[in-house]
């Protein structure tokens, strides 16, 4: 009865001369709530990402994703997980689940410019064939781990160990090792380090792409005590404090990063763009069994978190920084998603950001949004469409599904926006996460709409939708041209391949299908 897709056109696009190419570095913090950074007003210390946004351009009305690998597919593509069934959940290293490879990534079009390109930190878009891994896919090096969590030490997710160095030749496993000697190293410092090393030795005349995917802040809590000491009189919940020792040592990687762009002579040439993938995990809701994944995270005053559809699991923190802006030193209220890195970044160079064949193009180009301080180039965003959701949890065959888009300053959402869906108190002292009041959500698939002014009320607290039948309507024939289009999850039920199996593979998680 629902949904489908619409064709969106791409508006104005502001070219780069070919020969002033900008370095690109495109941080992604895992799990980061909208209520963390201390440029939001919290206790934890990010100084380097509090100059940096402060000095550029933060993104206020920003959405991505409610979980990872569609976040990171929507950043790469330019096309909502819907086009290629990821709207579902994260992607399962122990399932033939992956990224279409009939998709265009990034760093292939960035190639095209001459850029060189190298990943570091989460893959998390497959790889249970090699041609599914980031140097297939467009990127000459990588440095990381393929699934979507582990240990920050062992490197260990589940039975197998998950820490790979790819080199750039197309040649498989023979440009590919397991990294063992990464065991007892903390990525986030191993990240860090791995992304000086690039810059300390890269040719500063060649244009740069780095894809910066950090494991932090992401469950489980492990930090150096060292990072968590300064917070031990300020902060008094355990798991806030440790989050703030996680966080404060991928502030200052980032610091080590930018000073190495400084040393080399290329900070002034590279353009940063820093986002979460989704709003952070937050306890507090008896409906969530997936929630106790919490890392200390907050989304004040944003209702739910990570797994939702509430704008604390769709609204993301990011913010842009570089010489290159006309503008700076703002807050930009214009509408923008995460599919709109792609034609932005590939229009800024003067590329065209068109996909190939028939494939809708659903980001639009922002650079005059971010580099000017124009008006966003799209007045809608489509949140989600999900027909497989079930309020008891993600892989729950037989769910009643639901969807969220936003229009303007409403947002519709159809069938419950998922838990966890309460309000947390604002982060200062005691940080767990306190509801200001329960509002039952008692909703089904099809038969239940809620409308949110996001802009008079963006803590979502007040339904509107009886009193706007009219916005209701039209937002539902919305949804419904994007539903007549969508393409099945690839998300399979059950248990994973037993081919994947660490044991058959040296006790590494690796690629065990061929094309």
């Amino acid at each position: 009865m629902l949904f489908g897709s619409a064709l969106f056109l791409l508006l104005g696009v502001t070219a780069a001369s070919a020969a002033e190419h900008p370095h690109i570095l495109f941080i992604v913090a895992d799990d980061l709530g909208y209520h963390d950074l201390g440029f939001r007003g919290t206790r934890i210390k990010t100084p380097n990402l509090d100059q940096l946004a402060k000095e550029g351009v933060v993104l206020n009305q920003y959405y991505v994703q409610p979980v990872c690998s569609p976040s990171r597919a929507s950043f790469l593509t330019g096309r909502y997980p819907i086009r290629y069934g990821m709207q579902h959940y994260v992607l399962s290293s122990s399932k033939a689940e992956g990224l279409n490879l009939s998709e265009t990534l990034l760093p292939q079009r960035l190639k095209e410019a001459g850029y060189s390109t190298h990943a570091i930190g989460k893959w998390h878009l497959g790889f249970y064939t090699w041609e599914h891994t980031p140097t297939f896919r467009g990127f000459d090096s990588f440095y990381g781990f393929y699934g979507g969590g582990e240990d920050y030490f062992k490197h260990m997710a589940g039975k197998g160990y998950d820490f790979r160095r790819d080199k750039e030749a197309r040649c498989g496993n023979g440009c590919s090792h397991v990294a063992t000697e990464a065991k007892g190293g903390y990525s986030t410092t191993l990240f860090s380090e791995e992304a000086v090393n690039i810059v300390k030795e890269h040719d500063s005349s060649t244009p740069m792409f780095m894809y910066l995917a950090y494991q932090a802040v992401h469950a489980p809590r492990e930090v150096p005590p060292s990072y968590v000491t300064p917070y031990d009189h300020i902060i008094e919940d355990s798991e806030r404090r440790t989050f703030a020792g996680m966080l404060a040592c991928m502030d200052e990687g980032i610091g080590n990063l930018t000073s190495a762009l400084k040393e080399k002579g290329m900070m002034d040439n590279t353009l940063i763009i820093f986002t979460a993938d989704n709003g952070g995990p937050i306890r507090g809701s008896s409906r969530c069994h997936i929630c106790g994944d919490n890392t200390g995270t907050e989304n004040y005053p944003l209702r739910g978190g990570k797994h939702s559809l509430w704008e604390g699991g769709v609204r993301g923190t990011s913010f842009v920084h570089g010489k290159m802006l006309a503008t700076s030193g703002y807050y930009n209220e214009g509408l923008m998603h995460a599919t709109d890195w792609f034609p932005t970044i590939l229009s800024m160079l003067g590329l065209d950001p068109s996909p190939s064949g028939s494939k809708t193009l659903d980001g639009f180009n922002q650079w005059p949004l971010i580099s000017q301080n124009q008006s966003s180039a799209r007045n809608e965003v489509l949140i989600n469409i999900d027909r497989l959701h079930n309020v008891n949890g993600p892989g729950v065959q037989g769910g009643e599904g639901h969807a969220a888009i936003r229009q303007g300053n409403w947002k519709l959402c159809l069938g419950d926006p998922g838990p966890p869906d309460i309000w947390s108190m604002p982060v200062n002292a005691s940080l767990h996460a306190m509801p200001f009041a329960m509002k039952p959500t008692v909703t089904a698939w099809n038969t239940t709409v809620q409308l949110f002014d996001v802009v008079k009320d963006e803590r979502e607290e007040n339904d509107v939708a009886a009193a706007n039948m009219d916005v209701v309507k039209s937002l539902l024939a919305k949804l419904q041209e994007y539903n007549s289009t969508v393409v099945p999850p690839i998300y399979t039920f059950g248990g994973g391949d037993p081919r994947s199996d660490p044991s058959k593979h040296g006790g590494a998680w690796t690629p065990w299908l061929e094309q």
